[in-house]
């Protein structure tokens, strides 16, 4: 099974590069656009069987700290009027990653509403991965509180974490 790990930017790609728990990891962009349209671009190009994307997200949940990691089972784009709403659901991923609802915004401090964590990309991922039926995960490690300054973000620990979940996803999928 061919998977694909997308990643926003060259600086949260090259610790998991380092780590190397997947040989594939591509640098997809911040935001929404950037994001959907590499998505694109390599499902039309390329057709793996499987993306799963990643970065730091902010918490709108206090029980989360900095460095946690957790799968996103729900996605959405925050602010769209309730009949325009799509939630995107993620393949699952093992249980010792906790499932948590995530808003991709484009631009921190939208309204929680019910989410857990957000983040900039995964709607747009997720979408262009449902439109063309190939599988997508998501995992995001827990970098800021949402509306926290960015000087207050703890990217490093939050990177650290999201490295060594992956290289845990990678042992327990080796074949």
């Amino acid at each position: 099974m061919k998977t694909v790990v997308l990643i926003p930017t060259e600086d949260e790609a090259a610790p998991i590069r380092a780590a190397r728990p997947f040989a594939d990891v591509r640098v997809c962009g911040v935001g929404m656009a950037a994001a959907g349209a590499f998505t694109a671009s390599l499902l039309v190009g390329e057709r793996p069987d499987r993306i799963l994307l990643c970065g730091i997200a902010g918490a709108y949940d206090p029980a989360l700290r900095p460095g946690q990691v957790v799968a996103v089972g729900v996605e959405r784009v925050a602010g769209l009027p309730g009949k325009y709403a799509d939630r995107y659901e993620g393949t699952p991923l093992p249980a010792w990653l906790p499932a948590v609802v995530s808003n991709t915004v484009s631009r921190s401090g939208a309204e929680a509403d019910g989410a857990a964590v957000e983040n900039m990309e995964g709607a747009a991922v997720m979408a262009v991965c449902h439109a063309l039926g190939v599988a997508c995960s998501e995992i995001r490690a827990v970098s800021n509180r949402v509306g926290d300054p960015f000087d207050r973000w703890q990217i490093p620990e939050a990177l650290d974490s999201l490295v060594a979940a992956l290289v845990r996803l990678a042992a327990e999928h080796r074949p």
